[in-house]
């Protein structure tokens, strides 16, 4: 039944030897997982180079195409024939897919990760999107969205129609790496240990984070340390504004590192101020270590987090709301409720099912 089904997967994701994260994990058990069922698979990847992780991937790259122009290219090179094509990191409902649907009758499957703005697109953008899914809506067989959220918002934002092809998969984590934490959530005088694992841009809101450690009293200051993870164009922006600060003793930007699995458990809890989120990778790792989760009402946070019980979520952009958060942590004023939350979210979000139900479309 399996057997003799060929696979491209076309991502808008470059490989990183530094960034070795829940993502490319989910590569590699997917490719796994489909060449233990006898098929072939071809990946296609922008400005990438081979990393030790992918040594059993059958994987494409240019530094000089954008990864639809490298797909579009092999396939006139090759004359290569899929049965399946799956996309990641690329926008729904473009010429692209008309393009591969005439090439070859194959099945297309999107996977959707794109966050929303906070407000959603403006009435402009969700139009340009209706006008796309009209045109270009026929040749996409299936729509996989990353939360219940971002498949809400792709009802909304192209047509109500989509519905009968659209369906949630979730993001999963590998069990065996995350241990649980070994933190103390309530503490007298030691102090408080807050990691953050971001893209540097100003969409992920670490600028708020900052603002509200700048207004808190310095007794509670001296209290909490936040290392940062991650890279992006706006870390120096971030760095001036530590200093402009002076709390240059309380934030650390630590760069990317292969194995924040191994750090989690370090830590009391987990910032994630983000002011747009589909499913966040980085929250599930922490939940799935027993960190608690500061994060946002946006996208798919509130999927997983809830307030009080696993973490505390409060209002995009809220500077006031996330310093008080802060000071009753620190203070002692906020305890989260005992439950098997963390046991039901290591059962239900886990690298293995992900893995079989994208298996399950093929």
């Amino acid at each position: 039944m399996y057997r003799g089904k060929r696979i491209a997967v076309v991502c808008n994701y470059q490989l990183k030897n530094n960034r070795i994260g829940s993502m490319d994990r989910f590569f590699i058990a997917f490719n796994k997982g489909c060449l233990d069922h006898g098929y072939v698979v071809d990946w296609f990847f922008p400005n990438s180079k081979n990393i030790e992780l992918y040594s059993d991937v059958n994987f494409y790259s240019d530094d000089n195409s954008n990864i639809e122009t490298l797909f579009l290219n092999h396939i006139k090179k090759t004359k290569a024939n899929y049965n399946y094509v799956f996309t990641h990191f690329i926008e729904l409902f473009t010429p692209f897919y008309k393009k591969v649907k005439h090439d070859f009758h194959c099945e297309i499957i999107a996977v959707d990760h794109m966050s929303r703005p906070i407000n959603g697109f403006s009435f402009k953008k969700k139009l340009k999107r209706k006008i796309k899914f009209f045109m270009y809506g026929k040749y996409i067989d299936k729509v996989i969205a990353v939360s219940q959220y971002i498949k809400s918002q792709n009802l909304k934002d192209y047509s109500i129609s989509l519905k009968s092809k659209i369906d949630v998969i979730y993001n999963g984590i590998n069990l065996e790496l995350y241990g649980t934490s070994h933190q103390s959530k309530a503490k007298a005088s030691s102090k408080f240990n807050f990691i953050v694992v971001s893209h540097l841009v100003y969409e992920k809101g670490i600028q708020d984070m900052i603002l509200a450690l700048s207004k808190l009293e310095n007794r509670i200051r001296k209290k909490i340390t936040i290392d940062i993870y991650g890279e992006g164009i706006y870390k120096s922006a971030l760095v001036d504004l530590v200093n402009a600060y002076n709390l240059e003793d309380v934030f650390i930007f630590k760069g990317s590192v292969d194995n924040l699995y191994s750090l989690y458990s370090n830590y009391d809890y987990m910032i994630q101020p983000t002011y747009m989120e589909a499913f966040s990778l980085s929250i599930l790792e922490s939940l799935f270590s027993s960190v608690p989760v500061i994060t946002t009402t946006v996208g798919g946070n509130n999927e997983v987090v809830e307030h009080g019980i696993n973490g505390y979520l409060f209002e995009p952009k809220n500077i006031e709301e996330l310093k008080e958060i802060l000071i009753d942590i620190c203070d002692n004023k906020m305890s989260l409720e005992q439950s098997n939350i963390y046991e039901d979210i290591r059962s239900k979000y886990t690298l293995d099912i992900m893995v079989d139900n994208y298996l399950k479309l093929l």
